[in-house]
């Protein structure tokens, strides 16, 4: 009998990648469309800062969205990872090696999205010199903390398995 738990994991892992290469195709799309379409943009941000640098919101602008695809990678990278290391935990062996290698991937990951994040941080301090509208950004300790657990727990892993192979070979 299949673990209840593990399938919702599953699922949400499933569904949350694939909402995640959505969000990133269309943030391709419109980072590719936004140079065709330059001068309507242009007019649009003419028209809300008459007197704002607006060669320089294009451009911030196509940064944010270069960062998005970057951070779409970095999150298809945890979301597929998770789901192998859930496929090892339902086929009952998970303390293997690959999955502290999985972890170790995911940690970097989660590291490159930690990088993004201090970047939003510097593009709105820009945005807001720039004088155009911008969400509230402030830092957030949390992820740097998953960042340190899933390296360690890479670690654990690692250990775990060579001591269980060690174990199976003296057996």
């Amino acid at each position: 009998m299949r673990d209840r738990g593990l399938t919702v994991a599953r699922g949400v892992l499933r569904v949350g990648n694939g909402i995640n290469w959505l969000l990133g195709i269309a943030t391709l799309a419109a980072l590719l469309v936004s140079f065709p379409l330059g001068d309507r943009l242009a007019a649009h941000l003419v028209a809300k800062y008459p007197h704002g640098d607006i060669a320089g919101t294009i451009a911030v602008v196509r940064v944010i969205g270069l960062l998005a695809i970057v951070a779409a990678v970095a999150a298809h990278q945890i979301f597929t990872r998770l789901l192998a290391i859930v496929a090892t935990v339902d086929a009952g062996d998970p303390f293997i090696i690959d999955n502290a290698a999985r972890l170790r991937r995911i940690g970097w990951a989660l590291l490159s999205l930690q990088m993004l994040n201090l970047a939003a941080g510097a593009i709105i301090v820009l945005l807001d010199r720039m004088g155009v509208d911008h969400p509230t950004w402030a830092p957030g300790l949390t992820g740097w903390i998953a960042v340190v657990m899933v390296f360690a727990l890479a670690r654990v892993f690692q250990v775990g398995a060579a001591m269980r192979d060690d174990l199976a070979m003296t057996v």
